[in-house]
Parts: structure tokens; sequence; C-alpha cells
């Protein structure tokens, strides 16, 4: 894979592009990217048909072990990779340690192996064991082995960092000696929590690393709750730790972020973030508007929360000029009536919108960037919002 950038930045937004991936070669992506957030290798609430209604476009998918632990040794029996297996062999693929969307128990690491929580209980990777699974899987692009600690103090956050670098290490070795993996690209991810000490040596470790990008790590413990971080919370520690990573190289941040923080994040040089956001909004039976024109839709707010009685007899689409396949067929109304039938298409109808809003959202990002008119959009956005956020 190579990641090639319009202008070398260190704190600004910018376009770059993803491409020569050795498995699906004719596969480019422009950034800021969105990755697509599954759970097993499936769009939450979608099956593929209806995800591929949604968008035509090639997508990067997110994938992380707490969803997929259960299916590693049928993949193995069966000798072929993840993405073979769930169906999805036309996407590059993104392997990740945590499931953003569900909370990371903090503590519980050992000296040579991470915590990896899934609904099932807790299970201790080493190094090795990783990277067998790594191996069996065949990821387009995955994280190397770390521990995003982020409460403790400094001292058990120097540990925390020293312990990602001897796991950090080992899958290196681990990589380079792999035939499987000689034509993927592993990602290296800094910590060190909200300390900017601890970061500066954690980057310092990494960066002359064969890396072929990083993940900012160690911010948040993941889950619903990320939405409600706001931007002044992690500044600091973003600008400190951008300004310290090599500009040619590849920037991720997973989470939950709400779309305001999102911007500040693209705005600092950010380039790959996940869909985790609008997912999470489904599951709250909401729809997002922010895009919305509000004068001709009637919309007031960034968000349209479809359980409530005012939407019974409202006949008008979430959004009057959104074209995904929700807004184009069908009401508020039936919506809420979905809803309070507890109906099982009720989440797919809203998957599908908020699914076709955020890409839209990213379409408009990079559009904005290209044509120098990111600050004004940013500002258009945040209008949109709420002033708590």
């Amino acid at each position: 894979m190579k990641f090639i950038l319009d202008s070398l930045t260190h704190c600004t937004p910018r376009i770059g592009t993803l491409k020569e991936f050795e498995r699906l070669p004719n596969i480019i992506f422009e950034t800021p990217l969105l990755l697509i957030y599954t759970k097993r290798g499936s769009v939450p609430h979608l099956t593929k048909d209806v995800f591929k209604m949604v968008t035509k476009q090639q997508h990067l998918l997110s994938i992380s072990l707490p969803s997929t632990l259960k299916i590693e040794n049928n993949i193995k029996e069966l000798n072929v990779s993840f993405a073979e297996f769930v169906s999805m062999k036309e996407y590059i693929n993104f392997l990740s340690i945590q499931d953003p969307t569900e909370v990371t128990p903090s503590g519980f690491q050992q000296a040579d192996s991470i915590s990896v929580w899934s609904r099932t209980g807790k299970k201790l990777f080493t190094a090795d064991k990783y990277m067998d699974l790594v191996e069996v899987f065949e990821p387009d692009l995955y994280v190397a082995l770390c521990d995003g600690n982020m409460h403790n103090s400094e001292k058990r956050l120097s540990k925390a960092m020293e312990r990602s670098k001897i796991l950090t290490e080992q899958c290196l070795k681990r990589h380079a000696a792999s035939n499987k993996l000689k034509s993927k690209s592993i990602l290296g991810a800094v910590e060190g929590g909200y300390n900017l000490k601890v970061r500066e040596e954690s980057v310092e470790y990494l960066k002359n690393k064969p890396f072929a990008g990083y993940v900012i790590d160690g911010l948040h413990d993941n889950g619903p709750d990320v939405k409600n971080i706001k931007w002044e919370q992690i500044e600091n520690v973003i600008q400190h730790t951008i300004k310290l990573l090599p500009a040619d190289k590849l920037r991720v941040s997973l989470g939950c972020w709400n779309p305001l923080v999102i911007l500040e994040l693209i705005n600092l040089g950010i380039d790959i973030f996940d869909s985790t956001y609008p997912y999470i909004i489904t599951d709250r039976s909401e729809a997002l508007i922010f895009l919305c024109d509000h004068n001709s839709c009637k919309n007031t707010s960034y968000i349209l929360t479809i359980s409530q009685k005012r939407y019974a007899d409202d006949f008008s689409p979430i959004c009057q000029y959104c074209q995904c396949l929700t807004c184009k067929n069908h009401t508020r109304a039936y919506l809420h009536h979905l809803h309070v039938t507890k109906e099982l298409l009720g989440m797919v109808l809203l998957m599908i919108h908020n699914t076709h809003h955020y890409l839209e959202f990213f379409n408009a990002i990079r559009q904005s960037i290209k044509d120098d008119t990111f600050s004004q959009f940013r500002e258009k956005i945040n209008s949109m919002f709420p002033k708590e956020y």
C-alpha cells in the first residue's frame, strides 16, 4: 500500500491517496476517509446486498478482535482469509485491537499480553498469539498489538508504553518474517494517554520503524460516551502528538467522535476515522440531519429522535433533499411506527440513512479541502449543533 499526500503538512487539513493494495491493486481511496465499521465483517443492521444499495463506492472495512474471535478457528480450518470467509473479498479491510463501540475495561494487562474483551469475557493476547491470528485473517492493514491505557499515573503510563514497545517489536519481527504478511501494511499505535512526556517517548520509538502510518491511541476507553468528549479536552495532546509524527505517514483516530471533533481532527491533519458514530446514533433510534437544509426541511437540530410522538403523523422524509433509499421511499411517520412496534426494519432504514449521511459528510469534507473552503464548511457544521458541543 502507498499513501501519497498532495502536500506535506503537519497540522493542517490535507488530501491524500491510498492505493496499490496488493490484493486489490485497482482500488484507490481519497483521504480524509471514513472506515466502515463492521461486526464480524458485516455492517450492523445491513446485509451485504443492502449495503451495496446504500453506496456503489469502494470502501475500507473496519474489523476488530472482540467481534471476530469466535470465527478464527473456522477460518483456519477452511484455509481462507477473513475477507473470503465473510464474503467481503471485494473490500479492503483494516484490523484493530479493541471494538470502538464497546467500553474497554481498564487494567487487567499482564507483562507480556493484552486483554481483549468480547461479550463472552476476557481473552489474553501475547504478540505471538496475536500475529498467529493476523496470519489467519490476512487483513490488508492492521495495528500492532498495544496497551491503550489512559487512566494511570505517569509511572504506570510509562509501564504501559514500555509494554507496547515490547509487543510492537515482536509484531514487527513476525511481520517481516511472514510470507503471508509481506504485502500487508502494519500501523504503530501512539500511546501515553494525556501525558505529553510519555507520548513523546512513544513517538520517538515508533517514528523510525517501518510503519505505514500511526494510530493515535489512548485518548478514550471506546464506547458510546466518546461522542460526548469535547474538542478542548483533547486539543493539546493531539496538536503535540501530530507535530512529532512524520508528515508523510498515514494518521488514524478510531472511536465514536462526534462530527465537530472529527472536523477539528481533520483540521490538524488526521486522515482516517471510523463510522461508529452513525451506528451508535442508529441504535438510539435517531437520524442524522446536520447536513440538511434546515429552512426547507423544517429541521432545527443536528439530529432527529424518531421515537418522539410528534413524528407519528409527520409524512415528510427525514431530509427532503437526501438521496438515500430511506428518505426517497419512507416517511418519519412510518419510521416512528416501526420504532413503536419494534420492527427490525426500523433499524435497517435508520442505518441506511445515517450511513449515507455520514459518507456524504466525508465527501463534503474532501471537496471543501480541495476548494480551500474547509474553514467555512467547518463553521457551517458547527452552527448546526448546540453550544454545549
